[in-house]
């Protein structure tokens, strides 16, 4: 039989494509109420390394764990190859070194929710901050696999000169930091929607609740969700406007297209979730157009700012001495 070795770059699109199921199985979990399957028993499920003739919610929460300490696996593996050529290719080796760090958060994030009870009926404010805080890890995650990825197919130059291109570098991180932000709040939305589902038994039934002042704080927070999600969709479109007129990379146009395409796609779903009342199927494709729009902006942003393309900056302040000259 063959051994199983993939090319480095196709491990990094494994690992990739293997931690966004792993972000989606998480949504799973949250929404059948699973968090607590194996009790406060970790890595164990309720004393048991296999639990045998579990219950549903039980075995959703230990598959859950199986399928992360999958990812884990993969993510040594993948920094075990890039090991072994950092010398000439520097930027797969970081990225993959970043990646297995924000793994090993991913499980302490993991961990800390199940050993501090921070799951089911929990309605505490640690319980949201842990929660979305583990979102935003795992946002942190995907856009260091991304990283991984455009430097094992050699889609940008390494070190990325960052102080040479600061308007651009700060104008992606602006968009950068605010999808974050909208990861942190969606994420706490859907859980208040999760643990007060009597708040959303219909249209009129959740508007009410979330301009009510005695409802749960998770319930009244809920709709700046959507009003943060339409104001970074707003800024995307701007940046990226103005990122390419600043540095246009031809690479980095497709994926500029798909991003802005997607985020447009991910605000209607967001609408026709909200309308019909978030039902489990369109939880997960919100969840997952969101994952994609921000696995998205990092490959743009990498492949825009790791281009040896002029900056046009730079190119203005070769013609004025020129034009000055005549």
């Amino acid at each position: 039989m063959k051994r199983l070795n993939p090319s480095l770059p196709t491990l990094t699109w494994i690992a990739l494509a293997a931690n966004f199921i792993v972000i989606l199985q998480g949504a799973v979990v949250r929404i059948t109420h699973s968090g607590d399957g194996c009790g406060r028993s970790w890595p164990l499920c309720y004393g048991d390394i296999i639990p045998v003739g579990a219950a549903t919610e039980t075995m959703i929460e230990f598959s859950h764990r199986l399928l992360s300490l999958g990812v884990l696996i993969i993510g040594v593996w993948m920094w075990r190859k890039a090991r072994r050529v950092r010398d000439e290719n520097r930027g797969v080796y970081v990225f993959s070194v970043a990646a297995f760090v924000f793994l090993i958060i991913e499980s302490l994030f993991g961990a800390a929710l199940v050993v501090f009870a921070l799951t089911g009926d929990n309605d505490s404010v640690l319980r949201a901050v842990v929660n979305a805080a583990h979102m935003v890890n795992a946002m942190l995650l995907m856009s260091t696999l991304v990283g991984a990825v455009v430097y094992a197919r050699g889609a940008a130059q390494w070190p990325v000169r960052l102080r040479a291109q600061r308007l651009l570098t700060g104008t992606l991180a602006l968009a950068f930091v605010g999808m974050l932000v909208v990861m942190f709040f969606g994420k706490i939305a859907a859980m208040g929607n999760t643990i007060f589902p009597e708040a959303s038994e219909s249209l009129a039934a959740g508007l009410a609740a979330d301009f009510n002042p005695e409802s749960h704080w998770m319930i009244r927070i809920r709709i700046l969700h959507p009003i943060i999600a339409v104001g970074v969709g707003i800024y995307l479109f701007i940046s990226l406007g103005f990122g390419w007129w600043l540095k246009p990379v031809r690479e980095a146009r497709p994926l500029a297209q798909a991003l802005f395409g997607v985020y447009i796609a991910q605000l209607a779903i967001g609408t026709v979730n909200w309308a019909l009342l978030a039902p489990a199927a369109l939880q997960l494709i919100h969840l997952g157009m969101a994952v994609v729009a921000f696995v998205l902006l990092s490959a743009m942003s990498l492949v825009m700012l790791g281009s040896d393309a002029p900056l046009r900056t730079a190119r203005l302040a070769v013609r004025q001495p020129l034009g000055r000259a005549g």
